[in-house]
């Protein structure tokens, strides 16, 4: 398998960002990503204009964040642009799934700040829709904002905005566990929500969001069967393949880069990783390899089952269901969330 690092779920000066797609990708290769993936509100201009494609090494991905009150969702991989309806979503999942997209529902249990943006959020709120693909567990504009618990506290986070990073959305990984667990095979993404939002608090000048420092945050980590060439549209369908499926991993990647993690459930000679589903046989085990030392938390059907220090990490004593890996990573002799990865399926 071949891994690449890309960053979703990034606004443009086609919506409320402020970085052209250019400008973008330019810093997308300093902080040393494979892909992006922009992600305007209500528009696909950037696609329309023909921005889609490699820019030097990155390869830069177009498709459009749809509804504006709440239920916002990602289309990936969509070619028209499509209306908002937040009273119906389900129709606007329908719709991407027409054309062969993928859906993710963004930020869906934000809290927001009354020290933000007058308090505004933008969670989903109708959980009876079917037919979606993915589940935005980690937003870092989302935990920021969150975090913005006191006025002191929303100051410090505006110039030290790294500290708002605690992990994915609680809620939002439980969602997930339990779709996994009613047999849906929805995926978990992260993503930025970067917007490189610049104002002034008196004469002090503050960014919001930086493209640099939220592209070194929360990534996604794919894996491919076989590289990538540098021929745009068949890379753009590796991409796309590997996030539909599942065969990637979200990650914190400031302080402790993922690169090199591995999942992988090992039965005699044969090897399955993240994404697969695969008949159970009795005697599999599963074998973790974290790049850097770490805290490794097996979980099983939404359940901690096993906990294990280092960097290889063997869990043994397997059975039917979902599985997935949760890794932290030490500093000043604190835990810090890192690896978030997509599941197994044992059937």
């Amino acid at each position: 398998m071949y891994e690449y690092v890309g960053n979703l779920h990034i606004h443009s000066v086609y919506s409320d960002g402020t970085g052209t797609v250019a400008e973008i990708a330019k810093k997308a290769q300093r902080a040393g990503l494979d892909f992006v993936v922009i992600t305007d509100h209500e528009n696909m201009r950037g696609f329309k204009k023909g921005e889609e494609g490699y820019y030097n090494k990155v390869l830069v991905l177009i498709g459009m964040e749809i509804n504006d009150t709440c239920c916002h969702y990602l289309a990936l991989n969509i070619k028209e642009e499509i209306e908002n309806n937040t009273l119906n979503p389900q129709q606007v999942i329908d719709q991407v799934n027409e054309q062969g997209g993928i859906g993710i529902i963004a930020h869906p249990f934000e809290k927001g700040s009354p020290f933000y943006a007058r308090g505004i959020a933008f969670p989903w709120n109708q959980w009876q829709v079917k037919g979606f693909q993915g589940i935005e567990i980690w937003n870092f504009c989302s935990g920021w904002k969150d975090n913005l618990e006191s006025r002191l506290k929303a100051i410090f986070l505006l110039f030290w905005p790294r500290f708002c990073i605690t992990g994915p959305d609680k809620e939002a990984l439980k969602k997930l566990d339990f779709l996994q667990g009613q047999g849906e095979k929805v995926a978990a993404f992260g993503g930025s929500d970067a917007h490189n939002i610049r104002f002034r608090l008196g004469f002090i000048p503050v960014m919001v969001g930086s493209y640099l420092k939220t592209f070194r945050s929360v990534n996604m980590h794919i894996l491919l069967k076989e590289k990538l060439t540098g021929d745009y549209k068949k890379d753009k369908v590796k991409i796309y393949e590997a996030l539909r499926q599942g065969r990637s991993w979200v990650a914190d990647d400031y302080r402790r880069n993922s690169r090199g993690f591995s999942f992988n459930l090992k039965y005699e000679d044969r090897t399955w990783t993240m994404g697969d589903e695969v008949e159970y046989r009795e005697g599999m085990w599963i074998e973790v390899f974290t790049p850097h030392k770490s805290r490794v938390r097996l979980i099983h059907n939404g359940q901690r089952v096993a906990v294990s220090q280092g960097r290889k990490h063997v869990f043994k004593s397997i059975e039917k269901g979902v599985y997935r890996i949760e890794a932290d990573y030490m500093i000043l002799g604190c835990y810090r969330p890192w690896i978030y990865s997509n599941s197994i399926f044992l059937v």
